[in-house]
């Protein structure tokens, strides 16, 4: 379906490091991804996979390999739900690149960030598209994030930079009298500190009387 099978792609179903490093060394590869580093482990080292000392040994083997053999090689890591890299810490500090894929299940959008590059800039995102026959470039990524729809009451459209990538957004706001108790201060994509300061804002200068209002 993808139309991927190719001669030169390999595949090893595999997690005892040793093994992996001698198919590594066995040829000269282009590219190796290793999917994940949380799952490895080295017979020659007594812990447990995903622990401090078996992820910093085979990070730094990788990267050894790396260097000498001329090797691209992409280290996939688990997220944890506050969307940090999962287990020791170590592992950044290491690598080169630290690169972000996001994507919300529901949207065909995917989103490439990098938060650490010893080569480059880290300002920069990539905009991708899941389609049937894999990933694609987002060729007009400013469509994909508002609706094409006539104005309505509580929409705005702004532009903002990720980089030098200008983006077209769409910024959606509900405000309705609350009937009793405090009113609710939610917010998704804004940070909630930074909704509260604008509502405060458009209290004291254009006198909107905002506080008995749910924003």
């Amino acid at each position: 379906r993808l139309d991927c099978i190719e001669k030169e792609l390999y595949l090893l179903n595999e997690i005892n490091w040793p093994v992996i490093k001698a198919n590594i060394e066995s040829e000269n590869y282009f590219a190796c991804v290793i999917d994940s580093i949380q799952t490895l482990y080295s017979p020659e080292i007594s812990s447990a996979p995903g622990s401090i000392s078996q992820v910093r040994e085979i990070t730094f083997e990788l990267m050894r390999l790396a260097k000498t053999r001329d090797i691209a090689i992409f280290i996939i890591g688990h997220i944890t739900k506050e969307g940090s890299i999962a287990g020791p810490r170590v592992l950044e500090h290491m690598v080169d690149s630290v690169l972000y894929f996001e994507g919300d299940p529901s949207r065909e959008l995917r989103i490439l960030r990098s938060f650490k590059n010893r080569f480059g800039p880290t300002s920069e995102i990539g905009l991708f598209e899941m389609k049937e026959q894999g990933l694609v470039s987002a060729k007009e990524a400013s469509s994909l994030f508002f609706s094409k729809e006539e104005p309505m009451e509580g929409s705005a459209i702004t532009i903002t930079l990720e980089g030098s990538r200008a983006l077209i957004l769409e910024i959606q706001a509900l405000v309705s009298e609350c009937s009793f108790g405090s009113p609710k201060r939610l917010a998704n994509g804004l940070d909630t500190n930074r909704l509260n300061m604008l509502i405060a804002l458009l209290e004291k200068k254009l006198e909107i009387p905002l506080n008995r209002h749910d924003v």
